[in-house]
């Protein structure tokens, strides 16, 4: 169907990760959900290639807070997406920063974070969800952020028509890790891929002290419950891959020459208090009260049956 009047919707972001095994995975989710609740970009597709239902579950713990969930200031528990789930069983096992969150309970003995994920049905396998949000997505209007391993986006290469398929919907890749980057490029990852530099992460630090500030606000808070058992400061790379592929021209931020298809996003030291300060903004955003998101179809009005010329 066709649509008229409308132009590209906001950019679509693939975040694909191993949550639970870094505290910044749970916090770079935070600033996506919270450049999201602003409409610069739109979350089209959550994987994990963490072999852990409780991974898949924290995931969509996440989207349903910044959904309204807990707040149950409106009703969106609709809004939340499916979560792509790895099933290799390479990175198995459950941690503090899953169980803190998830464990939690209220003064009646309920969980104060529900999910529906409770076997793997209750997931997607990943490498099929990131290729359906491709194809949904206009030609050149959609950015993949890998926080993690990239056993999901491999797999995804390896279907029919998958690298054509990427050449044609995705503007770029972004890994918060090097190696990721190498092991993409090795594969024929199509696009342009942007790596962050380690020290990136290790030169901001998103405070704990925001526990006692920001976070305070929120009687309950997935995020903030992943920091607390974390326990520390918490490096910022994977934080910094997903802002930079949402404002690629953020002042902040400086890419190296590209070295094949991969270019070094290194930080800009003068932009390091301005950079924090969007961190703990978007990461402790509140939940935003969404319009649906549809396009209007254009009501076509029916032509006019052609009549015969009159005969003289």
């Amino acid at each position: 169907m066709q649509f008229r009047g409308q132009g590209k919707p906001s950019l679509g972001v693939i975040f694909d990760s191993d949550m639970g095994s870094r505290v910044e995975t749970a916090l770079a989710l935070a600033v996506l959900y919270g450049l999201d609740g602003k409409n610069e970009c739109r979350v089209v597709s959550i994987s994990s290639t963490r072999t852990s239902l409780l991974s898949a579950a924290y995931c969509e713990v996440v989207g349903r807070f910044y959904a309204g969930a807990v707040s149950a200031a409106f009703g969106a528990f609709a809004r939340t997406l499916p979560v792509g789930l790895a099933a290799d069983g390479k990175i198995p096992g459950d941690t503090p920063l899953l169980t803190g969150p998830l464990n939690r309970t209220n003064p009646d003995g309920t969980k104060t974070y529900q999910h529906g994920i409770e076997t793997l049905i209750d997931t997607a396998a990943a490498h099929g969800l990131i290729r359906n949000a491709f194809t949904a997505q206009h030609d050149q209007n959609a950015t993949v952020v890998l926080a993690g391993p990239p056993t999901n986006l491999l797999q995804v290469l390896t279907l029919p028509g998958a690298k054509e398929l990427i050449t044609v919907k995705v503007k770029e890749l972004v890994c918060a890790h090097p190696q990721a980057a190498k092991e993409l490029e090795a594969a024929g990852w199509p696009t342009p891929i942007a790596s962050v530099s380690p020290s990136v992460g290790s030169s901001v630090l998103f405070p704990i002290a925001t526990l006692g500030k920001e976070f305070a606000e929120f009687p309950a808070h997935p995020v903030a419950d992943a920091l607390k058992a974390y326990g520390k400061d918490a490096p910022t790379g994977e934080l910094a891959a997903v802002l930079y592929a949402v404002r690629s021209g953020d002042k902040a931020f400086a890419l190296s020459e590209p070295v094949g298809k991969i270019r070094q996003l290194m930080l800009v030291p003068a932009e390091k208090d301005r950079l924090l300060a969007s961190y703990v903004e978007l990461a402790t955003a509140k939940p935003v009260v969404r319009q649906p998101r549809f396009r209007r179809p254009v009501v076509e009005e029916p032509k006019k049956p052609e009549t015969a010329p009159a005969k003289p």
